[in-house]
């Protein structure tokens, strides 16, 4: 809201900033993920009885994988510029060492 009072200059500065600070300024797209890493990660967890949910930081400047079932719910946010099939990878893999069947 402060954006729009104080003018669009200040609003395309304030842009810049963020996109400065969160790396190369890419938008998190689960589209371009592999599907298989996806479907690996989904499977484990059911297998655990968890349940994993997909999404995004409300700016798009970031993958949200939250896990819920292994105690306190938690979400893990992984950059764009950063290796999301690696914490598809570790989710999978942990979720297996938890005795779940897996993939």
């Amino acid at each position: 809201m402060a954006g729009k009072k104080l003018g669009a200059e200040y609003e395309r500065e304030q842009k810049q900033n963020r996109n400065h600070w969160r790396g190369t300024g890419e938008q998190a797209d689960w589209g371009a993920v592999d599907g298989a890493a996806i479907h690996a990660a989904v499977v484990a967890a059911t297998n655990c009885g968890w349940a994993v949910r997909f999404g995004y930081t409300r700016d798009g400047g970031a993958y949200t994988l939250g896990v819920l079932g292994d105690g306190e719910p938690y979400t893990e946010y992984v950059r764009p510029t950063e290796d999301i099939h690696l914490a598809l990878t570790a989710l999978t893999e942990y979720c297996q060492r938890q005795g779940g069947r897996g993939g």
